[in-house]
């Protein structure tokens, strides 16, 4: 997979040279840094921040970043991403991206790739992802997501989330396959985004961490951010 984002690189510095890039920042503050309904911080919050260029013919490219907490040398991560993104019809679209994902200073060598194809129908999205080298474990994993946004106010959204990770890497881990969930509204005020959502899953009982590293137990994520 990294022959694909050498690919989706090289055609995204192509199109530089001809198309003007739209670029925007966004720096975030969250309680608790979850992914996939795990915390990546030790349930404590987290700041975070984006880099993106898109342009207009639908390629894009950024760069993440959080601080992370697996109780040992990990204390950051940074993402890179590269993608396209279109329109099928006036109703459907779609985005393809490959993400590399990096922990700067840890002790391990935990870098691994993810192709991920996500499909919108209005303010329905599902996405399917993939990595065959989850975590730099030689296991691969994939994730399955369904995502609904419905519009209460102009201002205020009701978000509702679906997600299923499965593949080797979980039937070998301590958690085997499993679903995540969350229930939530966003919207914007003064210039901020705003978000609360209760999170919760169906991680066995005796599967379940409720404090310290890889914390999956239900709880409420607040963020807030700003995008410059």
């Amino acid at each position: 997979m990294k022959k694909i984002f050498t690919g989706l690189a090289a055609a995204m510095a192509l199109t530089s040279t001809v198309q003007a890039a739209d670029v925007t920042g966004t720096v975030s503050f969250t309680n608790d840094y979850r992914f996939r309904g795990i915390s990546q911080s030790a349930g404590d919050p987290a700041v975070q921040g984006s880099l993106d260029a898109a342009f207009d013919n639908g390629v894009y490219a950024g760069i993440w970043g959080s601080n992370v907490d697996f109780e040992d040398d990990a204390k950051l991560e940074i993402d890179y991403y590269v993608g396209f993104a279109n329109d099928i019809n006036d109703d459907l679209s779609y985005d393809v991206s490959y993400g590399f994902y990096t922990y700067p200073g840890y002790n391990t060598d935990a870098e691994y790739g993810e192709l991920a194809l996500a499909l919108y129908y209005g303010d329905l999205g599902f996405t399917m992802a993939y990595s065959d080298d989850f975590f730099n474990t030689g296991e691969s994993a994939q994730y399955y997501s369904v995502d609904y946004s419905y519009g209460i106010t102009d201002a205020v959204s009701l978000d509702l989330h679906a997600g299923y990770s499965t593949g080797d890497y979980w039937g070998k881990a301590d958690i085997n396959d499993y679903q995540d969930y969350s229930v939530g509204i966003s919207g914007s005020a003064i210039g901020l985004d705003l978000s609360a959502a209760y999170l919760f899953n169906s991680i066995d009982n005796a599967d379940e961490i409720d404090k310290g590293a890889f914390r999956n137990d239900n709880t409420l994520l607040v963020s807030v951010s700003r995008t410059f």
